[in-house]
């Protein structure tokens, strides 16, 4: 193949001449070079020639005496299939040379479609089709803290006792003086915990976290079709991490994507989960093989959902609403700051929020703000009809300072500057809990018409909805198949306006693949391209050339 496969590639301009070395040709009619990375799961499904070595990044070397032909998963070796390929492979290289010099393909040798006869009359003993191999499945692991298994004051605060112990969480120095605090914490919250609880407990199913948690995950399993499989995995409660880890390897299945169900990246919650996750997993004798979703505030998907459930409640520029204000979980300044590796940038300047930058890429804060500007956006949002607070400082008489603005403080400003119904949108959390129905929804509520507002709308969260969950199967998809992810900004750039350009003469498109096929079949070539060019019409419209 090597002469066949050193013409496609460069003739697609996927490779310079001297990194021709093999490639792997789809049932698309693309060329790939098979020594940059290419996920197994993206050669699979058609057609791939593919070096036997490979290093452990999944990029392969040069092994050209090595080489295996994988069709539809099955392997043997190159001999026999050298000269039945030959003229297959040599047509599908002239196709792509024509595709990427610009000219009409559509008239070009045929790809390999689903309905071909891909056995090119290889008998079935030739063929060696690994056990198991179709029936590999992905397990999706839900991440997120947890809640007390009842709202008796014994469970909250064994609950506690285990979320706040976590360093992430509370970063106190030195150790003696957080183990005072958090005696003093689990003293007195729990009780008023307790009662928050229970105004928000469902009394068949639960707590609002685990069965909003359980409904997403069994949407999203549905979604995502059996080749999937989805667990909840919380850090603190049932069901734990380890639990759900077990029961995936228990069917098994090793190779799990982490899905940390927070928007924004802050150490006491995407942090402090994953932390958890590596080391359940280091813990087991065969360690699954763990890949993590990056944060989402950006995520166009994301966003989508979340315009879709907020114009249902306040529609579309809050026209239902004098005011909009997006209310984020809170996180003392330490941790914000811990973020920023340059320390100049992360709450040391007036402006640190305004756009995210290489400096605080990871600042929770930062990534708040420009998920508050972006929905702004997307949903027609005024400028000064929309605001921003924080909510759910955690504090003994001011000890730790947490980011500004606060939620609280903003609801009584609101309401005395004469808004009257004022809605709450709460992004950072994508299921309803007692932060979203208790904090906001009862304690917010009074907050607002103590100071003197009407009515306050307090926007659902994602949980389950069909938008939610779309989005959600989409990302995972994008996260496991491609390195890159598929999502891009939340507002696109415009499309470039389309350039009309001239078919290539037959004398050009000989010269320019002369320096780079190198001795390949040029009378089946040239052939091919010549019917080709007969053919093209007088213009081509390309958006990039």
């Amino acid at each position: 193949f090597s002469k066949q496969g050193r013409a496609a590639g460069q003739a697609a301009g996927a490779m310079s001449r001297a990194t021709a070395v093999q490639t792997a040709m789809l049932g698309t009619g693309l060329a790939v070079p098979l020594r940059t990375a290419v996920p197994p799961q993206a050669l699979a499904p058609r057609f791939a020639v593919a070096p036997a070595t490979a290093r452990p990044d999944g990029s392969c070397r040069r092994a050209r005496e090595a080489t295996v032909v994988v069709l539809a998963g099955a392997a043997l070796s190159q001999r026999p299939l050298r000269r039945r390929l030959r003229k297959r492979l040599a047509r599908q290289a002239a196709r792509v040379a024509l595709q990427a010099t610009g000219g009409n393909a559509d008239s070009a040798a045929p790809a390999w479609g689903a309905d071909d006869d891909l056995s090119m009359g290889i008998s079935p003993e030739e063929l060696v089709v690994p056990s198991g191999f179709r029936n590999r499945r992905t397990g999706i692991l839900l991440l997120n803290i947890g809640t007390p298994a009842s709202t008796s004051v014994e469970d909250v605060r064994s609950y506690l006792g285990r979320f706040l112990a976590d360093d992430r969480v509370i970063d106190i120095k030195p150790p003696f003086l957080k183990y005072i605090l958090l005696q003093i914490l689990l003293a007195t919250r729990p009780q008023s915990s307790a009662e928050n609880y229970k105004r928000i407990w469902d009394p068949v199913r639960g707590s609002p976290l685990l069965y909003n948690s359980e409904d997403l995950a069994k949407a999203l399993q549905h979604e995502l079709g059996d080749n999937f499989l989805v667990r909840i995995g919380m850090a603190y409660s049932e069901p734990l991490v380890e639990n759900a880890l077990r029961s995936m390897a228990a069917v098994g299945v090793d190779d799990v994507l982490l899905v940390p169900m927070f928007p924004h990246y802050a150490s006491s919650t995407t942090g402090s989960i994953l932390a958890n996750a590596y080391k359940t997993a280091s813990e087991v004798f065969c360690t699954p093989f763990l890949r993590v979703l990056p944060p989402f505030y950006d995520n166009a998907l994301y966003l989508d959902a979340m315009r879709a459930g907020i114009v249902k409640s306040i529609g579309v520029g809050g026209q239902e609403v004098d005011h909009v204000l997006f209310s984020f979980h809170g996180v003392p300044e330490r941790q914000c700051m811990q973020t920023d590796d340059t320390q100049q940038t992360c709450l040391r300047k007036p402006d640190c929020c305004a756009s995210v930058t290489r400096a605080n890429r990871n600042c929770y804060r930062a990534q708040c703000f420009e998920t508050a500007r972006l929905l702004a956006r997307t949903l027609e949002l005024q400028d000064g009809k929309w605001s921003i607070g924080f909510q759910s400082r955690l504090t003994l008489r001011g000890t730790i300072q947490w980011i500004r603005p606060y939620t609280d403080e903003a609801l009584g400003d609101l309401a005395r500057k004469g808004v009257r119904k004022l809605a709450v949108l709460a992004p950072s959390f994508t299921a309803d809990c007692v932060e979203t129905l208790e904090e906001l929804g009862i304690q917010g509520r009074e907050q607002f018409e103590e100071a003197g507002g009407e009515e306050l709308v307090v926007v659902p969260c994602l949980n389950s909805s069909p938008e939610w969950v779309q989005g959600l199967a989409a990302m995972v998809r994008d996260q496991l198949v491609v390195a890159v992810p598929r999502a891009a900004k939340a507002v696109e750039p415009k499309a470039a306006e389309p350039m009309a350009v001239e078919p290539p003469h037959e004398q050009e498109v000989a010269q320019e693949m002369e320096g780079t096929v190198e001795k390949v079949e040029k009378e089946t070539l040239f052939e091919v391209l010549r019917t080709k060019l007969r053919g093209a019409p007088k213009q081509v419209e390309v958006n990039n050339r």
